[in-house]
């Protein structure tokens, strides 16, 4: 990799952990990062892997969609851009969804524009004590998705 591309690749990567490290500050909705950063369907995994559920890993999933309310009305107040990015998320997903944001990120992955979206989820009658990725197109099409 060339010098300039690696040193920007390591830029992005040191924001997106300080923007998740930042998220123990603020707990009333998911962590917000709109610096555009450039991924590629490799090298988004570290946004993945640094996400931190764990504030959410002992509640219930029947809390949920209350979490997810929550978690979206407080993304609206980071701005216009995460605002329009929480209306294209409630279009998206089931209000009932298990899934609750704990990180959005505006930025292209594979040279497309893309919303970045990790929440905390758990299965039916569970504890949001998985974690789950969505890549998204503008238009609220899944480009990638992860879980675990």
């Amino acid at each position: 990799m060339h010098a300039s591309l690696r040193n920007l690749a390591l830029s992005a990567f040191i924001l997106t952990v300080l923007a998740i490290g930042v998220a123990g500050c603020a707990p009333n909705g998911p962590v917000w990062v709109s610096e555009q950063n450039a991924y590629t369907t490799k090298t988004i995994e570290t946004v993945f892997d640094a996400a931190d559920t764990s504030r959410l890993t002992d509640r219930s999933t029947e809390d949920a969609a209350a979490l997810r309310h929550d978690a979206l009305a407080a993304l609206r107040k980071s701005g216009a851009d995460a605002s329009d990015v929480a209306d294209m998320l409630t279009r998206t997903f089931e209000p009932e969804t298990r899934g609750v944001p704990v990180y959005v990120e505006l930025a292209s992955v594979d040279g497309t524009a893309a919303v970045i979206v990790v929440e905390a989820a758990g299965p039916k009658s569970g504890t949001l004590d998985s974690k789950r990725m969505w890549v998204l197109n503008v238009d609220g099409d899944v480009i990638f998705a992860r879980s675990r």
